[in-house]
């Protein structure tokens, strides 16, 4: 091999190394990375240390004037949160001190970690109530920060996922929250997997734990939570309180009487109002008859392509605009959607779905 060629292949080596190097340091840093600047994320650490400041000084505040006051646990409790707080302190020293925002992320581990103890205490002591609300809202502060830096954040807490651009707080998201107190397990009929549409389109899954501890996931982004005395969601600053509506759950926030009804088996267009088609609990899927089973197509009153899938078990499957919600066929040839409830029908070559609601009618045919 002359020394012309090799001299080219060495070139391209080093350039496509290069580039490699290049590519894998942008993905080392992050969703974010080239979303926000060293500033935006400094308003972001901005709200999160005035917050963790004011925690401190009104925690302490409170256990002087608590049965505490003067004992070793008051000690203890203060040591913790001044640990929390002055790992907040260093991590704004070396975010200042750093040229580029990403390599704080070390300090915001460090920081993540010294709230955890804090964290464990706000859920297993009993506080007065400014308290649990002010733990509340910084804890959404660090988990939006752990997000921002694409770190796991606390449990319990709720963060909006970075993905609204800074300055976003409760966002745009469906938020919920508790009026204060304690975690509790929740009853029964508000454990498990529930889905759910907010009015602004959002689908979410919402999963309520039997040791009260919840997540929503919306739109593919995951926020955290709890379920507190009164049967309420505590999440994002927001209230809602929850109640039983047939084989799901209905929240209403108690700001906006927002309304979003959930069901255990999947999205559907009937879930944002609260209400809908039900006739009552259907119960379980059925098979289906013949006729109702296999891939029909229809289309909306307003246009809206639709693709049905109903399976022999009775899992239904709807593309709803290239969306995809989940339901149920049940007994008396029902079709269950989030709560919201159609009869279907056998025409030729296809079903057609009446709404028992308002009598919308849709008509499918098979391909």
């Amino acid at each position: 091999m002359n020394r012309k060629i090799f001299s080219t292949i060495i070139a391209t080596v080093f350039v496509a190394a290069f580039v490699l190097f290049v590519s894998g340091s942008a993905d080392a840093q992050g969703r974010y990375a080239n979303r926000y600047s060293k500033r935006d994320v400094s308003g972001i650490i901005n709200r999160m240390e005035t917050s963790s400041n004011q925690f401190r000084r009104d925690f302490d505040r409170a256990l002087d004037n608590s049965r505490l006051n003067g004992t070793r646990e008051e000690d203890r409790y203060n040591n913790i949160v001044r640990d929390f707080e002055n790992s907040v302190d260093r991590l704004r020293r070396e975010f200042d001190r750093n040229d580029s925002w990403w390599e704080s992320r070390n300090n915001v581990q460090d920081m993540i970690r010294d709230a955890s103890p804090v964290n464990t205490m706000m859920n297993a002591l009993p506080f007065r109530r400014n308290i649990e609300r002010q733990w509340t809202s910084l804890r959404n502060n660090i988990n939006t920060v752990a997000d921002t830096y694409d770190l796991p954040g606390l449990n319990g807490g709720g963060w909006s996922g970075g993905g609204s651009g800074p300055g976003w707080g409760g966002g745009g998201n469906p938020g919920w929250g508790g009026p204060g107190g304690q975690t509790i397990t929740p009853p029964s009929w508000a454990q498990g997997t529930f889905y759910g549409q907010a009015p602004n389109g959002s689908q979410i899954t919402l999963t309520i734990a039997g040791n009260g501890s919840v997540n929503a996931n919306i739109n593919g982004q995951t926020s955290y939570g709890t379920f507190t005395r009164g049967n309420y969601l505590n999440m994002s600053g927001a209230v809602a309180r929850v109640s039983r509506q047939g084989n799901g759950i209905l929240t209403v926030r108690t700001d906006n009487s927002e309304r979003i009804a959930y069901s255990r088996t999947g999205w559907g267009d009937g879930g944002n109002s609260g209400g809908g088609w039900n006739p009552g609990n259907p119960g379980t899927p059925i098979s289906p008859p013949s006729w109702a089973r296999g891939t029909f197509y229809g289309t909306a009153g307003d246009g809206t392509r639709i693709t049905l899938t109903i399976s022999p078990n009775g899992r239904v499957t709807a593309n709803i605009g290239g969306s995809n919600s989940f339901g149920m066929f049940t007994r008396g040839n029902i079709l269950e959607i989030n709560g919201a409830y159609a009869r279907v029908s056998s025409i030729s070559r296809g079903i057609r779905t009446t709404r028992t609601d308002n009598g919308e009618t849709i008509t499918y045919q098979r391909r």
